[in-house]
């Protein structure tokens, strides 16, 4: 199974819907009507216009089978507003059975590629009716019509539930898309709300469920997984996943088979590093203890990287019995690692080398890469239907890196950058701003036209409107000073879109009503669970927190437990761990994060809903990272 971000995905499928054409994963064609005689009916007309003409000048029946034709056609061509306005010339009531169910599966199909499933969730409820007399068959498409939008509205359990009843009655067709959809779903449920379903299903639900728990366990024995799905096996035979375990099963045997005996862990013990290697080493050490009542849990040796040489550091944790290196931290010296060729043993280095850089098959990279959370918010605007952005970035080089990061990720999803400009910490902020929203220009047209009318013309000033949403790259005191200069120039609706480099992990309800508004991206850690087993060992471990390096804290809890599950990641394209510091998966040897959602509001940063990875696309008001 091929994993896509899920709402992107829905919509990909939906549009594929319609498509004869091999699409991976894709929707499988709902049955069109009986196509006339190749004379009656001609390919969809370029314009809208052209075919409302055309549509007018034939008989009744030709009239609705050509606009059924021409809106799937148009669908095929990603022009769902175009479907949906030529699907409103019919009136359902003049309509046979297969016509009626047609248009109502057409329809809602192109209200969920203009990412709207509040709409297709309102026209199956009024149809539901006419629903309940079709053929069974039929009835199981419009459930996964259903079921679409409501994982597209954050109702990712509804939509589980809606599509498992609905499975069996799919052709093989369906059954490969729902299947795969399912699966999706199952990687995105928080933890939580897996657990919560588990306790109050039954039947196959159920069995997806404790498949899905038990394949996502993160901190699980691998040798315990492997008896686990067995078992799962034992007792599932005739489940719709049964198939999908032995791949499972031979990756995590395979894991365990590989899994290090002995850890070695380079870390800077002194300079200016040594600060971030203790944290590092301090989360290494909780998730260490968290797993230590695993049979094998591995030895493991620090190392200090802080000196010239790392190759000779390298090489004597090797020598003396290391079958799996973590680290090092410092970029130019795992560079240095990956420049050797083939490696000894797996390498898991705590940072990103240049990505011209050719790697070993055997090197990998984690870190806090801050352009992977600008790359998600590219993504999160384009899901939601943006399709202009602005950027607002610190002066110096790592702003710079990090918006061109946000800026090619946009661009190569098709969004347009309508407005760049770097700031400087101070009171030129406000004057920044105000350039960047072309307040003041606005403020001379009005008066320039007044000038030359005898009309009245509202000359009060007002920002530019070829903005969807803008990027931010701030701490949370240039937060500070951005968010209000926004507001103060006439942008309070604008969307403000954040990385993690916005909150500092400690509340501070006062200073932080300026961030008011501001949703960004932020590890699972610090918006989780307070009362979870392991923060509650942290907290006795290190009861005074970590402060601003508690992020840092985080990423040593998930490179402990990355060290026994990276073949798995490496070995299944679908496989991701969710982790504390995000959802983690493979993408050319780099472990990439999915972080979840938040928002600032009455000066504290709350959780969104977690709907998929980053947030549903849906409606913007109510919907978790999407709602303004």
């Amino acid at each position: 199974m091929i994993r896509k971000p899920f709402v992107a995905l829905v919509v990909a499928a939906t549009l594929a819907g319609c498509n004869t054409s091999p699409v991976e994963p894709r929707r499988p064609a709902a049955e069109l009507p009986a196509k006339p005689a190749a004379a009656d009916i001609a390919p969809a007309p370029e314009s809208l216009s052209a075919a409302r003409t055309q549509l007018s000048l034939m008989a009744a029946e030709n009239r609705i089978t050509n606009t059924l034709t021409w809106a799937g056609e148009y669908l095929q061509q990603e022009r769902a507003e175009d479907a949906k306005q030529l699907l409103a010339e019919l009136n359902p009531q003049a309509l046979n059975q297969q016509q009626r169910f047609q248009l109502t599966l057409l329809h809602g199909r192109a209200t969920l590629a203009l990412q709207n499933p509040r709409e297709t969730l309102a026209l199956l409820t009024q149809e539901q009716d006419n629903i309940l007399q079709y053929p069974a068959d039929q009835q199981a498409q419009l459930d996964l019509l259903r079921a679409d939008a409501l994982a597209m509205s954050g109702q990712l359990l509804d939509s589980l539930q809606q599509r498992v009843a609905a499975h069996p009655l799919l052709s093989d067709k369906d059954q490969e898309y729902n299947h795969n959809m399912i699966w999706q779903l199952l990687m995105q449920l928080p933890a939580t709300d897996l657990a919560g379903a588990i306790d109050k299903s039954s039947g196959d639900l159920l069995g997806w469920l404790t498949l899905a728990q038990l394949y996502r366990d993160p901190i699980a024995d691998l040798d315990a997984q492997v008896t686990r799905l067995n078992q799962w096996s034992a007792q599932w035979r005739t489940h719709p996943a049964v198939n999908d375990v032995p791949v499972m099963l031979e990756a995590l045997e395979k894991a365990a088979s590989q899994r290090p005996s002995q850890v070695a862990i380079l870390l800077p013990a002194s300079g200016p590093l040594e600060t971030v290697g203790a944290t590092l080493k301090q989360g290494i050490m909780t998730a260490y203890y968290q797993h230590k009542q695993d049979n094998l849990t591995p030895t493991l040796r620090f190392y200090d990287s802080s000196g010239d040489d790392i190759l000779a550091v390298y090489q004597q944790a090797i020598a003396e019995g290391a079958d799996f290196i973590l680290g090092p931290l410092a970029k130019e010296k795992a560079a240095t690692i990956a420049s050797q060729g083939t490696l000894p043993v797996t390498t898991l280095a705590l940072n990103y080398v240049d990505e011209e850089q050719p790697l070993p098959d055997n090197f990998f990279q984690f870190g806090l890469a801050p352009e992977d959370e600008a790359r998600q918010i590219a993504l999160q605007g384009f899901q939601q239907g943006d399709t202009q952005a602005g950027i607002l970035y610190p002066k110096g080089d790592w702003g710079q890196r990090v918006a061109q990061a946000f800026a090619d990720e946009w661009q190569a999803l098709g969004g347009t950058v309508t407005a760049w400009s770097e700031y400087q910490e101070g009171p030129a902020i406000g004057d920044t701003v105000e350039e960047l929203l072309l307040v003041a220009q606005s403020e001379q047209r009005g008066k320039a036209v007044s000038r030359f009318t005898n009309l009245k013309v509202d000359e009060r000033p007002r920002r530019r409107q070829d903005l969807d949403f803008l990027f931010l790259i701030a701490n949370p005191d240039q937060g500070r000073q951005v968010k209000p200069a926004l507001n103060f120039h006439y942008a309070k609706d604008l969307p403000v879109y954040a990385t993690s480099l916005i909150y500092s992990g400690m509340s501070n309800p006062r200073r932080d009503q300026d961030l008011n508004g501001i949703r960004f991206v932020e590890i699972p850690w610090l918006l989780g669970d307070e009362n979870s087993a392991l923060h509650q060992l942290t907290d006795e471990q290190w009861p005074e927190g970590h402060g601003r390096y508690e992020r840092l804290f985080a990423m040593g809890i998930d490179a402990y437990r990355l060290q026994g599950r990276l073949y798995l990641l490496n070995a299944l394209p679908s496989s991701e761990m969710p982790g504390v510091t995000g959802r983690l998966r493979m993408q050319q040897q780099r472990i990439v994060r999915e972080l979840n959602w938040a928002i600032f509001s009455r000066g504290e940063a709350r959780a969104l809903p977690q709907v998929s990875a980053p947030a549903t696309l849906s409606s913007r008001p109510g919907s978790a990272t999407t709602s303004r």
